[in-house]
């Protein structure tokens, strides 16, 4: 089976949870600190990540957004604003805006599909730009009314800023949790790829990333913003859409840090909020560019693989269709390898399938076809090479195997559809037995067609002696 690649959401169990959310709570607290740490001008942080990050982690953990993990994120809210000096009051109504807007933005990621949640499809990032900004804007709106009352500042003037540090943090931020690889579906029998979350590639485009930033600090001025944009669209055609999102999140902070300590000389003369303001709605978009390319690539990629899995492989059994078994074999068999440490080509074929095919229609067949490929694909390891050449007759490739183990395997592969009881409609139960035969590459080149042969000989030998049996052959090339 082609594996996805699309993050799917952790599921935790029972007496993990209140750890999980103990975690949870701890993770904003952090994020709150360092945002109310980074207030180097007015009244609001310049940098504000514990929305996005809180966000990220209940979209990617739906178990998470339990009342108990609701009220331990606002707890965790209001506690670092008054370990930090704020006023109770204060507290409880500058984070009412917070938790409202990380309430919208997850009613709004709960309501899209999986591939677009994961930034799988090509308008996936604008999807989450569409959603960040009503969030941010619902925000906003407590927000600016919290900030009025509390410091007297102008509602509008509060608004823009409170929407637009809302607005920065979630596209740059919230996408690295979107798109983040997990270990396990939950089950932990199914592991994600994240080789091709994270797919790597030349250091280059990282070299001409941190060249662009370090040339925007030397440089400064309005245009300075812009210098990363070429590397970073580099870096999304090179690495996989995770690399993407957590470099782009690396540029959109550092950037917003470097202009709110004087560090990044934007051409003003001094430090006002308006210049802030526009930074940060400078970040938003450029940081819209490369997570787009990436994501469109993503998709892309995994388009070619299901088209990739389609063609090599068996719609029913879902296991190598004949061309890509015989171009696989062939390759495998030919190998020097295959003749020093040992390898056999068996033909197993269904016994008596048509006259199942007859008596209980085509429909059990396809079950008959599909239940014995998964259990001998069960009985293989992972580097053997199996596939359906036709109708009920399968391939096997055995790598590194003696005579002896190849008994062994073939033995092996007779009890495991031996077991196979499949329920009927009408009632009763249907067995099934399979005959095998195999030969071996012995001396010479061996040609994968010649043992195919051989195997099949074989396999006319194992039916004609009774049928549920194995009859091995050598072959020579």
């Amino acid at each position: 089976m082609l594996e996805r690649t699309v993050a799917r959401p952790l599921v935790l169990r029972p007496f993990h949870h209140s750890f999980w959310i103990a975690g949870l709570g701890l993770i904003v607290f952090v994020a709150c600190v360092l945002g109310i740490l980074s207030r180097p001008v007015g009244m609001l942080a310049s940098i504000w990540p514990a929305n996005a990050i809180l966000l990220g982690l209940l979209v990617r953990n739906p178990s998470l957004a339990s009342p108990a993990g609701w009220l331990t994120a606002a707890l965790a809210y209001v506690l670092a604003d008054l370990v930090t000096g704020a006023d109770l009051t204060q507290a409880i109504s500058l984070n009412a805006a917070n938790m409202v807007g990380v309430v919208i933005g997850y009613a709004l990621f709960a309501r899209l599909s999986s591939e677009h949640r994961h930034l799988r499809r090509p308008l996936s990032v604008l999807h989450v730009f569409a959603n960040a900004s009503l969030a941010a804007i619902g925000a906003a709106i407590v927000g600016a009314v919290a900030v009025h009352a509390a410091f007297a500042a102008p509602l509008p003037d509060a608004f823009v800023a409170w929407l637009t540090t809302e607005l920065v943090n979630y596209v740059v931020i919230l996408p690295v949790f979107l798109a983040a690889p997990i270990s396990s579906d939950g089950s932990g029998t199914r592991a994600v790829s994240i080789v091709a979350s994270t797919r790597a590639g030349s250091p280059w485009p990282l070299v001409a990333l941190v060249a662009s930033c370090a040339a925007a600090l030397a440089i400064g001025g309005p245009g300075a913003l812009a210098f990363p944009v070429p590397a970073l669209l580099w870096c999304s055609l090179t690495y996989g859409l995770f690399c993407v999102t957590v470099l782009t999140a690396i540029v959109g902070v550092l950037t917003q840090i470097a202009v709110a300590s004087g560090a990044l000389h934007l051409g003003a003369s001094s430090l006002a909020e308006v210049t802030l303001t526009s930074t940060r709605l400078g970040t938003t978009l450029l940081a819209l560019c490369p997570l787009t390319v990436a994501s469109v690539d993503a998709a892309r990629r995994a388009l070619i693989g299901r088209l990739s899995h389609a063609v090599d492989y068996d719609f029913l059994t879902q296991c190598l269709a004949r061309s890509a078994f015989m171009s696989r074999a062939a390759a495998l068999v030919a190998a020097p390898a295959a003749r020093r440490s040992g390898t056999v080509v068996m033909m197993l074929d269904i016994d008596r399938f048509k006259a199942i095919n007859d008596t209980h229609g085509h429909a059990v067949g396809d079950r008959v076809l599909t239940a014995v490929a998964r259990v001998v694909r069960t009985a293989l390891r992972g580097d053997d090479l199996f596939g359906r050449l036709g109708g009920e007759e399968f391939a096997v490739v055995l790598v590194r195997q003696s005579h002896a183990d190849a008994l062994k395997v073939a033995e092996r592969l007779l009890e495991a559809v031996r077991a196979l009881e499949l329920d009927l409609e009408q009632g009763g139960k249907l067995s099934v037995t399979i005959s095998i035969g195999a030969a071996e590459v012995s001396s010479g080149e061996a040609v994968l067609d010649r043992l195919l042969l051989a195997a099949d000989r074989a396999l006319y030998q194992a039916k004609d002696a009774g049928r549920d049996r194995c009859a091995l052959s050598a072959a020579h090339g």
